[in-house]
């Protein structure tokens, strides 16, 4: 198979590794989410706090990291198909419904009114919206903006703004800077995919291994925090999920080929499938939970549940996928 061949095979097919990503995120998501509020859960199962990383900060990364994997194959299909006009307006479209899925999501109601907040979704939509005019731009260049942006929302830490930042949830909108960022440096990364298994190697695996070491290299300068969503943060999550991409890449694209039990993977892909209607769902159970039990349910209680709540998303993502459902936006 030539190069072009190649290439072409990769945007004209689902990428199976693609889905067992995003399957794997939401599956780790929807435990995470259940238990995190509640107390009496170790302190390993929580974010860290001002300052430090957990397996739990790398789960919204890696949902940033997700929408450039679909975003730059997606993309190119949809301005083959439609011209890059009407391409354009689909995902402009598509990003602001996800701010305005996510501020219904977040809304909150006392006494005194309601509130607006920020949320994962609302990072998603604002952060497509950034890299939307970038999309067509040279890898190299979406790096070097990726550096800007990522500098800029640095320097704007060195201000009292930080204190905004701090205080909203995921950064709130100045927070963009950092997560636009995040998701541009993903899209240079996520390039590889379209150049052929050849840069597959070259772009996840050692980009992902230099985004990680430059990373922990930065946090001596800086501190890594998801709170403030700091350049080192930035990198290690990068890189972090860049490489684990590249091992299912490994994993079901290339030995994958040889096994045919591989090949038909049906345990994390079909969450991957139905990722955002799966993620809307598995958000208004979540909130439902916390309505019902106390922050200080015993962990005996909430285990169960978590498992129970994990549980559901999969076999609704099963039969989607089994009745050939595919809900997209």
């Amino acid at each position: 198979m030539t190069k072009e061949e190649d290439t072409l095979a990769n945007q004209n097919r689902r990428i199976l590794s693609i889905d067992v990503f995003k399957g794997l995120t939401i599956f780790l998501m929807v435990f995470l989410n259940t238990i995190h509020p509640y107390d009496d859960f170790p302190a390993w199962t929580k974010h860290a706090g001002d300052f430090g990383l957990t397996y739990a900060d790398l789960v919204a990364p890696f949902f940033v990291f997700m929408l450039a994997l679909n975003m730059n194959i997606s993309y190119k299909r949809r301005v083959e198909k439609v011209g890059k006009k009407r391409a354009s307006l689909r995902f402009v479209r598509r990003f602001l419904i996800f701010i305005g899925i996510g501020l219904l999501l977040t809304i909150y109601i006392d006494l005194n009114g309601f509130y607006f907040r920020w949320g994962t979704l609302q990072v998603l939509g604002f952060s497509g919206l950034m890299i939307l005019p970038l999309i067509e731009l040279k890898p190299f260049v979406k790096l070097l903006f990726a550096i800007i942006f990522m500098v800029l929302h640095q320097l704007i830490l060195l201000t009292p703004a930080s204190v905004i930042i701090y205080e909203s949830i995921e950064g709130g909108i100045l927070g963009g800077f950092s997560w636009g960022s995040m998701l541009i440096l993903s899209s240079f990364l996520a390039e590889g995919l379209g150049k052929g298994k050849e840069y597959v190697k070259r772009y996840f695996l050692y980009g992902g291994f230099i985004c990680l070491l430059i990373g922990i290299g930065s946090g001596f300068i800086w501190e890594i925090s998801r709170p403030y969503i700091s350049v080192p943060y930035i990198l290690i999550s990068v890189g972090v999920a860049s490489i684990f991409y590249y091992l299912l890449y490994f994993i079901f694209e290339e030995r994958g080929i040889n096994y045919n039990f591989i090949k038909k993977e049906r345990i994390f892909s079909v969450m991957g499938k139905n990722a955002f209607i799966l993620y809307l769902i598995h958000m208004l159970i979540a909130y439902t939970i916390y309505t019902i039990f106390p922050f200080d349910t015993p962990s005996i209680i909430l285990f169960p549940l978590a498992i129970f709540h994990t549980a559901f998303i999969w076999l609704l993502a099963y039969y989607l996928n089994k009745l050939e459902i595919f809900i997209i936006i």
